[in-house]
Order: C-alpha cells, then structure tokens, then sequence
C-alpha cells in the first residue's frame, strides 16, 4: 500500500503549480526540491500512519507551505489536493485498488518530472555553488530576498 500511495502522491505533488513554483523560486532555499522530495515522503507516512480527514491533509500541507516555503495558496489548491489525497486513501483502506487504479489513470501526466529529479540535483548543486561562491555580484539579489517573506498563488478564477 506505502508503495502506491507514494505514486499517487508523488503524481499529485508533481502536477501541483504552487509547490512547482515554490521550488523552482528557491523559496525553501537552495534545497527546495529536496525540502518537496521530503515533504511528499513526509505526506506518505502521514497519511498512512494517522487517521485524517480531508480538512486534516489541508491543514498539513498549509502549514508545510507555509513554514517551508513561506508560501500561502490563495487558490483553494491545497483544498483540491487534499480532497484527492483523501479519496485515493480511503479507496487503498478499503482495498479497492481496481478503482484506485482507474482514478489514478484519470489524474493528468506531470508535465515535467521535476520532482522526482532529486537523485541528479547533487550533480549540479556543486557546479551552481562554485559558480556563486566565486560570483560576488549575487549579493545584490539577497536584500531582495529577504525583503519577500510571501508568495500568494492566486486563483485563475474570476468571482
């Protein structure tokens, strides 16, 4: 069961905008993709390991965003994502994978594979630290940063 839910979570993860913007940003510093690779780990046993409901995987992935990445979703993604999560655990408890399988090939293909792209990131983070150990013109871009505490990731909606 670990197993498949670490598919369908890894998918979801993988088709998330706000945590894809999140990392691809740096917002959780230089190790974001491996903070995302963590939390989508961390989810896994979460779920499985606890009894929760919808509200409780939304408050989790909130508070992850949040402390994390210094991101709030203004979206209502984390609302959606925990919606699904919640249904594919509740059809693995109940040991339906023939549904579980078929709600999963309904979920859309990650674009990219950005996520799961850890295992190549100690590769390149070398190269990009000696770039920027030796590069002292990026001291400029850190007031900025520091300035920018919150990303709000607003709905494509009009209300």
């Amino acid at each position: 069961m670990t197993e498949i839910f670490t598919k369908i979570i890894e998918r979801i993860f993988s088709n998330w905008t706000a945590l894809q913007l999140a990392v691809q940003h740096s917002h959780g510093g230089p190790n974001s993709l491996q903070i995302a690779n963590e939390i989508k780990t961390y989810m896994v046993e979460y779920c499985l390991q606890n009894k929760v409901e919808a509200e409780d995987i939304r408050d989790a992935l909130e508070e992850i965003m949040d402390e994390e990445f210094d991101t709030i979703c203004d979206d209502n993604s984390t609302k959606e994502i925990s919606i699904i999560i919640h249904r594919f655990l509740q059809l693995l408890k109940q040991n339906d994978l023939q549904t579980c399988e078929i709600e999963f090939n309904k979920l859309p293909e990650a674009q990219e594979q950005w996520l799961g792209m850890c295992q190549s990131q100690p590769a390149a983070v070398p190269a990009e630290e000696s770039d920027s150990s030796s590069d002292d013109n990026n001291t400029e871009d850190t007031p900025m940063e520091e300035d920018s505490e919150w990303t709000v990731v607003k709905s494509r909606k009009k209300r």
